[in-house]
């Protein structure tokens, strides 16, 4: 994107051939181990975030279709293998269990939901993914003030409220569109993701200011890069909210919350790709 040279196009292609492609090395198109416990013999919905990641990796193929990355045949079959992976998403009983929850796990099926019908071009499913944010997400998971009230009863109520955050405004960053502004959908009684915005930045510009209890480890590590902060900035013509994510953003990831940062390329997510996805 940045420098329209083919060298990092070819290079990103070996290691999308690697995953996705090549039969002797490509991951399976499924999550049945994620989360799994010591001793047991299948996975849990906590493993849904694990792959959270595989969003942005998705979004970043629609800027390699114009691209040398792959030929166009290994491009079916990577694209074939994100939808086998959706349907696993679709059918799996655990992952059903995720996208049912009210609280992240939900958030990290929706945004890898989302990714994945965005990038494959499925109507139907960016569609029903919409459906999805619009009911049950905003009810289940966001009250009146704009809190996630399953996230702040946590452990960890701050890293998971901040995680929350970036997982639902990439979600809303994936499906809004001219014909459709997801980011002002508000429920009849307040909740939506401007409350959300609203409710956080205080508490992100000025940490100390966190009305809950303080997470049990890495609480001083926070709030690290907030693409939300970035999204929900141009969203609502915010520019505090950019200029915070400015300064945000020159902060190192902490090693030991790296999973809580899915989103680690906010360009790729507020970019078109020349095929206008």
């Amino acid at each position: 994107i940045l420098t329209h040279d083919e060298q990092y196009a070819h290079r990103a292609g070996e290691h999308l051939r690697a995953w996705f492609v090549t039969e002797k090395t490509r991951m399976l198109p499924t999550g049945d181990l994620a989360g799994r416990e010591y001793g047991s013999a299948s996975g849990t919905p906590n493993g849904m975030t694990d792959f959270a990641p595989l969003a942005e990796l998705t979004r970043s193929t629609s800027f390699l279709v114009d691209s040398q990355a792959l030929e166009e045949d290994e491009f079916d079959t990577m694209n074939q293998w994100f939808l086998d992976f959706a349907s696993w998403l679709d059918t799996n009983r655990t992952a059903k269990l995720a996208r049912d929850a009210k609280d992240h796990r939900a958030s990290s099926w929706l945004l890898t939901r989302s990714a994945i019908a965005r990038a494959t071009r499925k109507d139907q499913d960016i569609e029903d993914c919409r459906k999805r944010f619009r009911a049950p997400t905003l009810r289940n998971q966001i009250n009146e003030l704009g809190v996630f009230p399953q996230e702040v009863a946590t452990p960890n109520p701050y890293r998971n409220t901040l995680f929350n955050f970036d997982l639902l405004a990439g979600t809303c960053q994936l499906l809004a569109s001219p014909f459709d502004l997801l980011w002002d959908y508000e429920l009849p009684d307040g909740p939506g993701m401007r409350s959300v915005a609203a409710h956080l930045y205080p508490m992100i510009l000025h940490p100390e200011k966190w009305n809950y209890m303080a997470d049990a480890d890495h609480f001083t590590e926070l709030p690290g890069p907030r693409p939300a902060l970035l999204f929900a900035g141009r969203a609502y013509n915010r520019p505090e909210y950019v200029d915070l994510w400015r300064k945000l953003d020159t902060q190192p990831i902490p090693a030991d919350l790296a999973a809580f940062f899915p989103i680690r390329q906010p360009l790729l997510w507020t970019e078109r790709a020349a095929h206008g996805l």
